[in-house]
Protein backbone atom coordinates (compact mmCIF):
# COMPACT_ATOMS: atom_id res chain seq x y z
CA UNK A 1 0.00 0.00 0.00
CA UNK A 2 1.05 3.37 -0.10
CA UNK A 3 2.02 5.74 2.40
CA UNK A 4 0.04 8.22 3.13
CA UNK A 5 2.09 11.54 2.16
CA UNK A 6 3.05 13.98 4.69
CA UNK A 7 3.65 16.71 2.73
CA UNK A 8 2.48 16.31 -0.32
CA UNK A 9 -0.99 18.03 0.24
CA UNK A 10 -1.01 22.06 -1.08
CA UNK A 11 -0.17 24.18 1.54
CA UNK A 12 -0.52 24.74 5.19
CA UNK A 13 -4.20 24.41 6.84
CA UNK A 14 -5.34 27.21 8.75
CA UNK A 15 -5.88 26.73 12.56
CA UNK A 16 -9.12 25.33 13.71
CA UNK A 17 -10.06 23.29 10.81
CA UNK A 18 -11.70 20.30 11.05
CA UNK A 19 -11.72 17.49 8.46
CA UNK A 20 -15.36 17.89 8.42
CA UNK A 21 -15.01 21.62 7.09
CA UNK A 22 -12.76 20.26 4.22
CA UNK A 23 -15.40 17.73 2.33
CA UNK A 24 -18.99 17.45 1.72
CA UNK A 25 -20.08 15.12 4.37
CA UNK A 26 -23.46 13.89 2.77
CA UNK A 27 -21.71 13.31 -0.39
CA UNK A 28 -18.52 11.46 1.51
CA UNK A 29 -20.94 9.45 3.03
CA UNK A 30 -22.73 8.70 -0.38
CA UNK A 31 -19.08 7.58 -1.49
CA UNK A 32 -18.35 5.70 1.16
CA UNK A 33 -21.87 3.64 1.03
CA UNK A 34 -20.97 2.79 -2.71
CA UNK A 35 -17.41 1.59 -2.18
CA UNK A 36 -19.10 -0.64 0.63
CA UNK A 37 -21.24 -1.86 -1.80
CA UNK A 38 -18.36 -2.79 -4.11
CA UNK A 39 -15.71 -4.23 -1.76
CA UNK A 40 -17.92 -5.29 0.91
CA UNK A 41 -15.96 -4.54 4.06
CA UNK A 42 -17.01 -1.75 6.49
CA UNK A 43 -15.50 1.22 6.83
CA UNK A 44 -15.56 4.70 9.03
CA UNK A 45 -14.16 7.75 8.78
CA UNK A 46 -13.54 9.12 12.21
CA UNK A 47 -11.58 12.59 13.34
CA UNK A 48 -9.42 13.24 16.39
CA UNK A 49 -12.08 14.02 18.46
CA UNK A 50 -13.83 11.24 18.28
CA UNK A 51 -16.35 12.12 15.98
CA UNK A 52 -17.91 9.56 12.74
CA UNK A 53 -17.80 11.87 10.10
CA UNK A 54 -18.52 9.05 7.68
CA UNK A 55 -19.57 4.99 7.66
CA UNK A 56 -20.82 2.52 5.94
CA UNK A 57 -21.69 -1.42 6.63
CA UNK A 58 -21.37 -2.11 9.85
CA UNK A 59 -21.93 -5.21 10.86
CA UNK A 60 -24.75 -6.51 13.09
CA UNK A 61 -22.48 -8.36 14.87
CA UNK A 62 -21.03 -5.68 16.10
CA UNK A 63 -23.80 -2.50 16.23
CA UNK A 64 -26.30 -5.40 17.41
CA UNK A 65 -23.99 -6.75 20.12
CA UNK A 66 -20.68 -6.24 20.79
CA UNK A 67 -21.51 -2.44 21.21
CA UNK A 68 -24.43 -3.15 23.00
CA UNK A 69 -23.46 -5.22 25.70
CA UNK A 70 -21.59 -3.42 28.12
CA UNK A 71 -18.73 -5.57 28.65
CA UNK A 72 -18.20 -6.32 24.86
CA UNK A 73 -18.58 -2.73 24.23
CA UNK A 74 -15.06 -2.27 26.10
CA UNK A 75 -13.20 -4.46 23.83
CA UNK A 76 -14.41 -2.59 20.98
CA UNK A 77 -13.21 0.66 22.59
CA UNK A 78 -9.71 -0.62 23.15
CA UNK A 79 -9.93 -1.62 19.60
CA UNK A 80 -10.39 1.83 18.74
CA UNK A 81 -7.83 3.30 21.10
CA UNK A 82 -5.36 0.55 20.16
CA UNK A 83 -6.09 1.94 16.57
CA UNK A 84 -5.95 5.43 16.98
CA UNK A 85 -2.62 5.74 19.63
CA UNK A 86 -1.21 4.08 16.64
CA UNK A 87 -2.06 6.91 14.12
CA UNK A 88 -0.97 9.40 16.51
CA UNK A 89 2.47 7.66 16.75
CA UNK A 90 3.15 8.09 13.10
CA UNK A 91 2.18 4.80 11.49
CA UNK A 92 0.65 4.65 8.26
CA UNK A 93 -1.22 1.20 8.66
CA UNK A 94 -2.72 -0.64 11.65
CA UNK A 95 -4.40 -4.32 12.30
CA UNK A 96 -5.78 -5.04 15.56
CA UNK A 97 -7.82 -8.49 16.27
CA UNK A 98 -9.85 -7.27 19.23
CA UNK A 99 -11.04 -9.69 21.85
CA UNK A 100 -14.54 -10.17 20.67
CA UNK A 101 -12.69 -12.51 17.63
CA UNK A 102 -13.21 -9.43 14.79
CA UNK A 103 -10.08 -7.60 13.14
CA UNK A 104 -10.26 -3.82 12.40
CA UNK A 105 -7.59 -1.89 10.39
CA UNK A 106 -6.76 1.71 10.35
CA UNK A 107 -4.71 4.30 7.76
CA UNK A 108 -4.54 7.70 9.01
CA UNK A 109 -5.57 10.51 6.47
CA UNK A 110 -3.02 13.73 6.23
CA UNK A 111 -4.21 17.00 5.21
CA UNK A 112 -1.94 20.24 4.46
CA UNK A 113 1.13 18.10 6.36
CA UNK A 114 -1.69 17.72 9.35
CA UNK A 115 -2.91 14.52 10.63
CA UNK A 116 -6.85 14.89 10.89
CA UNK A 117 -8.35 11.60 10.90
CA UNK A 118 -8.41 8.31 10.49
CA UNK A 119 -10.11 5.80 7.90
CA UNK A 120 -11.27 2.42 9.85
CA UNK A 121 -11.80 -0.46 8.40
CA UNK A 122 -13.14 -3.90 9.61
CA UNK A 123 -15.32 -6.14 11.39
CA UNK A 124 -14.31 -8.89 9.13
CA UNK A 125 -12.22 -12.11 9.29
CA UNK A 126 -9.00 -13.03 8.27
CA UNK A 127 -9.93 -16.80 7.98
CA UNK A 128 -12.62 -18.74 8.56
CA UNK A 129 -13.92 -17.63 12.44
CA UNK A 130 -14.11 -20.43 15.47
CA UNK A 131 -17.80 -21.05 15.81
CA UNK A 132 -17.12 -22.81 19.38
CA UNK A 133 -15.47 -19.70 20.41
CA UNK A 134 -18.61 -17.64 19.44
CA UNK A 135 -20.68 -19.95 20.72
CA UNK A 136 -19.22 -19.63 24.21
CA UNK A 137 -19.16 -16.03 23.78
CA UNK A 138 -22.91 -16.05 23.11
CA UNK A 139 -23.12 -17.81 26.58
CA UNK A 140 -20.73 -15.79 28.75
CA UNK A 141 -22.70 -12.37 28.05
CA UNK A 142 -26.21 -13.60 27.42
CA UNK A 143 -26.48 -13.23 23.52
CA UNK A 144 -29.47 -15.08 21.48
CA UNK A 145 -27.23 -18.24 20.00
CA UNK A 146 -29.10 -18.69 16.85
CA UNK A 147 -29.03 -14.92 15.96
CA UNK A 148 -25.82 -14.39 16.94
CA UNK A 149 -24.34 -16.95 15.05
CA UNK A 150 -26.44 -15.78 12.07
CA UNK A 151 -24.47 -12.31 12.39
CA UNK A 152 -21.30 -14.10 13.03
CA UNK A 153 -21.66 -16.06 9.24
CA UNK A 154 -22.08 -12.43 7.38
CA UNK A 155 -19.11 -11.36 8.67
CA UNK A 156 -16.91 -10.98 5.47
CA UNK A 157 -13.57 -13.14 5.10
CA UNK A 158 -10.57 -11.26 3.90
CA UNK A 159 -7.81 -12.53 3.14
CA UNK A 160 -4.31 -11.10 5.14
CA UNK A 161 -3.14 -9.86 2.08
CA UNK A 162 -6.11 -7.91 0.78
CA UNK A 163 -6.47 -6.07 4.38
CA UNK A 164 -3.54 -3.51 3.71
CA UNK A 165 -4.53 -2.69 0.28
CA UNK A 166 -7.90 -2.07 0.68
CA UNK A 167 -7.57 0.27 3.65
CA UNK A 168 -5.50 2.09 1.14
CA UNK A 169 -7.84 2.67 -0.79
CA UNK A 170 -9.98 4.13 1.36
CA UNK A 171 -7.25 6.37 2.88
CA UNK A 172 -6.24 7.87 -0.45
CA UNK A 173 -9.71 8.63 -1.54
CA UNK A 174 -10.53 10.19 1.64
CA UNK A 175 -7.18 12.34 0.95
CA UNK A 176 -8.79 13.32 -2.08
CA UNK A 177 -11.57 14.43 -0.99
CA UNK A 178 -9.91 16.46 1.95
CA UNK A 179 -7.60 18.19 -0.52
CA UNK A 180 -10.27 18.91 -2.77
CA UNK A 181 -12.31 20.68 0.04
CA UNK A 182 -8.82 22.46 1.63
CA UNK A 183 -9.07 24.16 -2.15
CA UNK A 184 -12.60 24.93 -2.03
CA UNK A 185 -12.05 26.48 1.59
CA UNK A 186 -9.06 28.24 0.02
CA UNK A 187 -11.73 29.40 -2.58
CA UNK A 188 -14.63 30.59 -0.09
CA UNK A 189 -11.92 32.33 2.50
CA UNK A 190 -11.09 34.05 -1.27
CA UNK A 191 -14.50 34.86 -1.32
CA UNK A 192 -14.95 36.32 1.83
CA UNK A 193 -11.67 38.33 1.50
CA UNK A 194 -13.29 39.45 -1.41
CA UNK A 195 -16.40 40.34 -0.37
CA UNK A 196 -14.68 42.05 2.95
CA UNK A 197 -12.62 44.85 0.25
CA UNK A 198 -15.81 45.18 -1.28
CA UNK A 199 -17.61 46.27 1.97
CA UNK A 200 -14.66 47.93 2.70
CA UNK A 201 -15.10 49.86 -0.93
CA UNK A 202 -18.49 50.64 -0.98
CA UNK A 203 -18.29 52.19 2.78
CA UNK A 204 -15.39 54.73 1.01
CA UNK A 205 -17.85 55.22 -2.19
CA UNK A 206 -20.42 56.39 0.06
CA UNK A 207 -18.37 58.76 1.71
CA UNK A 208 -16.65 59.93 -1.58
CA UNK A 209 -20.27 60.46 -2.91
CA UNK A 210 -21.36 62.12 0.40
CA UNK A 211 -17.93 64.66 0.09
CA UNK A 212 -18.52 64.90 -3.79
CA UNK A 213 -22.56 66.07 -2.68
CA UNK A 214 -21.25 68.31 -0.14
CA UNK A 215 -18.90 69.41 -2.54
CA UNK A 216 -21.09 70.00 -5.47
CA UNK A 217 -23.79 72.10 -3.09
CA UNK A 218 -21.17 73.99 -1.58
CA UNK A 219 -20.01 74.60 -5.01
CA UNK A 220 -23.71 75.27 -6.41
CA UNK A 221 -24.38 77.93 -3.26
CA UNK A 222 -21.21 79.93 -4.20
CA UNK A 223 -21.75 80.02 -7.90
CA UNK A 224 -25.48 81.49 -7.06
CA UNK A 225 -24.15 83.87 -4.36
CA UNK A 226 -21.77 85.25 -6.58
CA UNK A 227 -24.22 86.26 -9.24
CA UNK A 228 -25.14 89.30 -7.29
CA UNK A 229 -22.04 91.09 -6.00
CA UNK A 230 -20.88 90.38 -10.28
CA UNK A 231 -24.62 92.07 -11.67
CA UNK A 232 -23.66 94.86 -9.19
CA UNK A 233 -20.16 95.24 -10.52
CA UNK A 234 -21.56 95.33 -14.26
CA UNK A 235 -24.03 97.44 -13.60
CA UNK A 236 -22.53 99.90 -11.79
CA UNK A 237 -19.42 100.14 -14.33
CA UNK A 238 -22.23 100.18 -17.03
CA UNK A 239 -23.63 103.27 -15.16
CA UNK A 240 -20.32 105.19 -15.13
CA UNK A 241 -19.93 104.33 -18.53
CA UNK A 242 -23.70 105.90 -19.52
CA UNK A 243 -23.77 108.57 -17.31
CA UNK A 244 -20.37 110.13 -16.44
CA UNK A 245 -18.81 109.67 -20.20
CA UNK A 246 -17.92 113.75 -20.42
CA UNK A 247 -16.12 113.04 -16.94
CA UNK A 248 -13.92 110.03 -18.02
CA UNK A 249 -10.52 110.12 -20.15
CA UNK A 250 -9.80 107.72 -22.34
CA UNK A 251 -8.26 105.26 -19.69
CA UNK A 252 -11.11 105.04 -17.22
CA UNK A 253 -13.16 104.01 -20.21
CA UNK A 254 -10.97 101.24 -21.00
CA UNK A 255 -10.37 100.22 -17.34
CA UNK A 256 -14.53 100.30 -17.00
CA UNK A 257 -14.31 98.35 -19.98
CA UNK A 258 -11.98 95.86 -18.19
CA UNK A 259 -13.85 95.44 -15.86
CA UNK A 260 -17.66 95.09 -17.49
CA UNK A 261 -15.40 92.48 -19.57
CA UNK A 262 -14.23 90.16 -16.84
CA UNK A 263 -17.33 90.61 -15.00
CA UNK A 264 -19.30 89.64 -17.80
CA UNK A 265 -16.95 86.60 -18.50
CA UNK A 266 -17.03 85.56 -14.60
CA UNK A 267 -20.65 85.73 -15.03
CA UNK A 268 -20.83 82.96 -18.08
CA UNK A 269 -18.46 80.51 -16.05
CA UNK A 270 -20.84 80.53 -13.22
CA UNK A 271 -23.23 79.84 -15.79
CA UNK A 272 -21.40 76.43 -16.93
CA UNK A 273 -20.33 75.65 -13.82
CA UNK A 274 -23.82 75.74 -12.24
CA UNK A 275 -24.89 74.08 -16.13
CA UNK A 276 -21.68 71.43 -15.04
CA UNK A 277 -22.93 70.86 -11.53
CA UNK A 278 -26.88 70.13 -13.01
CA UNK A 279 -25.65 67.51 -15.38
CA UNK A 280 -24.81 65.25 -12.36
CA UNK A 281 -28.29 65.83 -10.86
CA UNK A 282 -31.10 66.05 -13.68
CA UNK A 283 -32.48 63.14 -13.95
CA UNK A 284 -32.73 61.31 -17.09
CA UNK A 285 -35.14 60.38 -19.25
CA UNK A 286 -33.94 58.21 -22.14
CA UNK A 287 -35.91 57.46 -25.95
CA UNK A 288 -34.22 57.42 -29.11
CA UNK A 289 -32.30 60.25 -30.35
CA UNK A 290 -31.60 61.02 -34.22
CA UNK A 291 -27.64 61.81 -33.93
CA UNK A 292 -27.10 63.27 -37.84
CA UNK A 293 -30.26 65.09 -37.40
CA UNK A 294 -29.34 66.57 -33.74
CA UNK A 295 -25.76 67.27 -35.29
CA UNK A 296 -27.58 69.76 -38.35
CA UNK A 297 -30.04 71.44 -35.90
CA UNK A 298 -27.35 72.53 -33.78
CA UNK A 299 -24.70 73.37 -36.36
CA UNK A 300 -27.54 75.82 -37.39
CA UNK A 301 -27.19 77.37 -33.70
CA UNK A 302 -23.69 77.12 -33.61
CA UNK A 303 -23.81 79.12 -36.90
CA UNK A 304 -26.16 81.70 -36.44
CA UNK A 305 -23.69 82.91 -33.74
CA UNK A 306 -20.72 83.12 -36.09
CA UNK A 307 -22.21 84.58 -38.96
CA UNK A 308 -18.67 85.94 -40.21
CA UNK A 309 -17.21 82.61 -40.16
CA UNK A 310 -16.83 80.04 -43.23
CA UNK A 311 -18.43 76.89 -41.73
CA UNK A 312 -18.96 73.54 -42.96
CA UNK A 313 -20.92 70.00 -41.60
CA UNK A 314 -20.35 67.43 -43.16
CA UNK A 315 -22.67 64.20 -41.54
CA UNK A 316 -22.11 60.58 -42.24
CA UNK A 317 -24.85 57.93 -41.64
CA UNK A 318 -24.78 57.91 -37.93
CA UNK A 319 -26.94 55.27 -36.10
CA UNK A 320 -29.28 56.26 -33.81
CA UNK A 321 -28.76 56.69 -29.59
CA UNK A 322 -30.34 55.62 -26.61
CA UNK A 323 -30.35 58.67 -24.52
CA UNK A 324 -31.64 61.72 -22.86
CA UNK A 325 -32.37 63.96 -26.01
CA UNK A 326 -31.76 67.41 -24.39
CA UNK A 327 -28.28 65.95 -22.55
CA UNK A 328 -27.26 64.66 -25.93
CA UNK A 329 -27.99 67.82 -27.46
CA UNK A 330 -25.76 69.72 -24.74
CA UNK A 331 -23.09 66.95 -25.83
CA UNK A 332 -23.62 68.07 -29.85
CA UNK A 333 -23.70 71.35 -28.82
CA UNK A 334 -20.44 71.72 -26.91
CA UNK A 335 -17.80 69.60 -29.56
CA UNK A 336 -19.44 71.67 -32.65
CA UNK A 337 -18.97 75.08 -30.77
CA UNK A 338 -15.38 73.67 -29.46
CA UNK A 339 -14.77 72.86 -33.47
CA UNK A 340 -15.54 76.19 -34.92
CA UNK A 341 -13.56 77.75 -32.09
CA UNK A 342 -10.03 76.06 -32.80
CA UNK A 343 -10.32 76.45 -36.24
CA UNK A 344 -8.72 79.83 -37.63
CA UNK A 345 -11.17 82.62 -38.83
CA UNK A 346 -9.26 83.25 -41.88
CA UNK A 347 -10.49 79.79 -43.96
CA UNK A 348 -13.26 77.64 -44.19
CA UNK A 349 -13.42 75.41 -41.16
CA UNK A 350 -14.75 71.97 -41.92
CA UNK A 351 -16.70 69.96 -39.36
CA UNK A 352 -17.46 66.38 -39.82
CA UNK A 353 -19.69 64.13 -37.90
CA UNK A 354 -19.74 60.35 -38.44
CA UNK A 355 -20.26 57.31 -36.08
CA UNK A 356 -20.60 53.50 -36.78
CA UNK A 357 -23.17 50.67 -35.06
CA UNK A 358 -20.77 48.14 -33.16
CA UNK A 359 -21.48 45.38 -30.99
CA UNK A 360 -22.33 46.87 -27.79
CA UNK A 361 -22.51 50.19 -28.23
CA UNK A 362 -22.95 53.04 -31.11
CA UNK A 363 -19.44 55.35 -31.59
CA UNK A 364 -19.64 58.84 -33.14
CA UNK A 365 -16.80 61.44 -33.38
CA UNK A 366 -16.59 65.00 -34.26
CA UNK A 367 -13.73 66.08 -36.56
CA UNK A 368 -12.38 69.34 -37.29
CA UNK A 369 -9.20 70.64 -39.64
CA UNK A 370 -8.40 73.09 -36.68
CA UNK A 371 -5.56 73.85 -34.68
CA UNK A 372 -5.63 70.56 -32.97
CA UNK A 373 -3.52 69.84 -29.67
CA UNK A 374 -0.47 68.02 -28.26
CA UNK A 375 -1.17 64.38 -27.45
CA UNK A 376 0.79 64.87 -24.15
CA UNK A 377 -1.51 66.92 -22.93
CA UNK A 378 -5.00 64.47 -23.69
CA UNK A 379 -5.40 64.03 -20.34
CA UNK A 380 -6.28 67.48 -19.55
CA UNK A 381 -8.66 67.50 -22.32
CA UNK A 382 -11.97 66.21 -20.40
CA UNK A 383 -11.10 67.90 -16.54
CA UNK A 384 -12.87 70.76 -15.46
CA UNK A 385 -10.72 74.10 -16.32
CA UNK A 386 -7.87 72.61 -17.71
CA UNK A 387 -6.43 73.58 -21.06
CA UNK A 388 -4.10 72.38 -23.52
CA UNK A 389 -4.08 76.49 -25.23
CA UNK A 390 -2.37 79.05 -23.43
CA UNK A 391 -4.87 80.99 -21.20
CA UNK A 392 -6.56 83.70 -22.95
CA UNK A 393 -6.11 82.49 -26.77
CA UNK A 394 -9.29 81.64 -26.92
CA UNK A 395 -12.78 82.30 -25.15
CA UNK A 396 -14.65 80.38 -23.19
CA UNK A 397 -14.50 78.86 -19.34
CA UNK A 398 -12.55 75.08 -20.05
CA UNK A 399 -15.89 73.34 -19.05
CA UNK A 400 -17.12 72.33 -22.20
CA UNK A 401 -15.54 69.07 -22.58
CA UNK A 402 -15.88 68.21 -18.87
CA UNK A 403 -19.96 68.63 -19.29
CA UNK A 404 -19.39 65.97 -22.23
CA UNK A 405 -17.54 63.63 -20.44
CA UNK A 406 -20.06 63.74 -17.35
CA UNK A 407 -23.16 63.41 -19.21
CA UNK A 408 -21.68 60.86 -21.32
CA UNK A 409 -20.32 58.95 -18.33
CA UNK A 410 -24.61 59.25 -16.89
CA UNK A 411 -25.11 57.04 -19.89
CA UNK A 412 -22.69 54.24 -19.14
CA UNK A 413 -20.17 55.40 -22.35
CA UNK A 414 -16.90 56.81 -22.58
CA UNK A 415 -15.31 59.48 -24.16
CA UNK A 416 -11.30 60.04 -25.90
CA UNK A 417 -9.66 62.30 -28.20
CA UNK A 418 -7.28 62.40 -30.60
CA UNK A 419 -5.32 65.26 -32.14
CA UNK A 420 -2.34 66.72 -33.98
CA UNK A 421 -0.81 70.17 -34.06
CA UNK A 422 -1.92 72.36 -36.12
CA UNK A 423 -3.38 69.02 -38.28
CA UNK A 424 -6.97 69.29 -36.33
CA UNK A 425 -8.33 67.68 -33.68
CA UNK A 426 -11.19 64.28 -33.52
CA UNK A 427 -12.87 64.05 -30.21
CA UNK A 428 -15.40 60.63 -30.04
CA UNK A 429 -17.74 59.39 -27.61
CA UNK A 430 -19.76 56.05 -27.33
CA UNK A 431 -23.25 55.22 -25.63
CA UNK A 432 -24.54 51.79 -24.74
CA UNK A 433 -26.78 50.45 -27.23
CA UNK A 434 -30.06 50.30 -24.98
CA UNK A 435 -33.34 50.44 -27.14
CA UNK A 436 -31.63 50.61 -30.52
Amino acid sequence: MDTPKRGGDPGELPAGIRFADLVDVPGLQALMDSVHKLIGIANAIIDLDGVVIAHAGWQDLCTRFHRVNPATRKRCVESDTSLAGSMTRGEHFAAYRCLNGLVDTASPIIVGGRHMANIFTGQFFVAPPDLEFFRRQAGEFGFDEGAYLDAVARVPIVPQERIEAITGVYAQLAQTLAANGMDRLRQLTAERDLEAANRGLEARTRQLEAANKELEEFSYSISHDLRTPLRAIDGFAKILVDEHDARLDAEGKRLLGVVRDNAQRMGRLIDDILRFLRMGKRKMECSRVDIAQLARTVFAEVRGGAPARRLRLEVGALPPAWGDQEMLRLVMQNLLANAVKFSPAEREAVIEVGGAAEVEENAYYVKDNGLGFDMTYVDKLFKVFERVHPTGQFEGSAIGLAIVKRIVDRHGGRVWAEGRVGGGATFHFALPRKGV
